[in-house]
């Protein structure tokens, strides 16, 4: 018989993996290509300079995100869905580190979709190429 302990490891972990799926719904788009949808956040100052997972260097001032599956340099077409603005940005790192969130952006990205002043934001990222 299973301790109590290892039954609530066991709900647990399945609460853990049912936060990761509704964090990271996909649909297919009217072009066939998926669609995620999610919340994105965007990369602090802190980072510009530093080298990406993808060997790049980040600038803030660039259109691009950290995705982690999508292979580097994919172009991703990134939309806020609070207010319909759209922006496309390229793959050049691999994240986020939080499970809560379904791709990170730079500060560029953050700005064309106005969500610098709230942070995080809903969106919907579709591959372009």
């Amino acid at each position: 018989m299973p301790s109590r302990m290892t039954a609530i490891g066991v709900l647990m972990l399945l609460a853990a993996a049912l936060t990761v799926n509704a964090a990271r719904k996909q649909v297919a788009s009217a072009s066939g290509s998926q669609i995620q949808k999610g919340v994105a956040a965007f990369y602090g100052r802190r980072l510009e300079g530093h080298r990406t997972a993808c060997g790049a260097t980040y600038a803030a001032s660039e259109l691009t995100a950290a995705h982690k599956t999508l292979p580097c340099g994919t172009k991703l077409r990134i939309t806020n869905t609070k207010n319909g603005k759209s922006v496309e940005a390229t793959v050049n790192d691999r994240g986020p580190t939080s499970k809560k969130r379904i791709v990170d952006v730079s500060r560029a990205v953050a700005e064309q979709l106005d969500f610098v002043k709230q942070g995080t934001t809903t969106v919907e990222v579709e591959v372009v190429k």
